[in-house]
């Protein structure tokens, strides 16, 4: 039966690679027509197959509308589900319909923008060192972000993968260890899921892993420029 808001649900995230692990959520794709607004939770999770409820739901909700100009923008969140989407809920056809977005031209005003994102860390956890935690998550998101969008240019496809900053080619490797990374990563999803963080988060970590990234992210920003 055709939903008269919903257009269609896709799964997409390392679930939609089939890439998936023990940190992985489900992200969901959520379209609905324009001015209908979201529809409940629960209409989306009947479509969720039952070897996948067991992951902590994500929904992201769009309008037609919206997604129809991030397809004609070339953004990258469009190619993001051009290439990993899968269906749950497809009447219409919708995402391939939408087709091929146009180029990503934006890697360098995005890596810049999560640069200038990264920047404000230290003056934060300076004021507070109660910030730590926080302010870790937010170097894993702008680190893994900025890498996703020099992806397009420095590898051979787009990396929308959680370890694309060790992926890129044509700059030196990324200054921090997986393992730091991690801890990052793993305070992002603290906020995110209430997760107890990591005990061995504080000022001084934060403080030094951004002294580490931040002339790398410059580095990062310099070599797009040039590509």
């Amino acid at each position: 039966m055709i939903d008269s808001a919903l257009l269609g649900v896709y799964i997409f995230g390392s679930v939609g690679r089939r890439q998936q692990d023990d940190l992985s959520d489900l992200d969901i794709l959520a379209v609905v027509r324009n001015g209908a607004g979201k529809v409940p939770d629960a209409r989306i999770a009947h479509f969720i197959p039952a070897n996948l409820q067991t992951l902590k739901l994500s929904i992201s909700w769009y309008g037609a509308t919206r997604l129809q100009e991030m397809f004609c923008n070339g953004e990258l969140f469009a190619w993001h589900l051009h290439r990993e989407t899968l269906p749950l809920y497809d009447p219409i056809k919708f995402l391939h319909e939408l087709g091929k977005p146009e180029s990503y031209r934006d890697a360098i005003a995005d890596s810049r923008s999560f640069q200038k994102v990264l920047e404000g860390i230290p003056s934060q956890v300076q004021a507070n060192a109660n910030n730590a935690i926080y302010e870790a998550g937010l170097v894993y998101v702008c680190l893994r972000n900025a890498a996703m969008a020099a992806s397009w240019s420095l590898c051979k496809s787009p990396d929308f993968t959680r370890y694309s900053p060790f992926r890129l080619e044509g700059i030196r490797p990324c200054p921090i260890s997986r393992d730091e990374f991690d801890v990052t990563m793993a305070c992002r999803m603290a906020g995110q899921r209430g997760k107890v963080p990591p005990s061995s988060v504080d000022a001084a970590f934060v403080l030094d892993v951004y002294r580490r990234l931040e002339p790398w992210i410059e580095e990062l920003c310099r070599v797009l420029e040039k590509v």
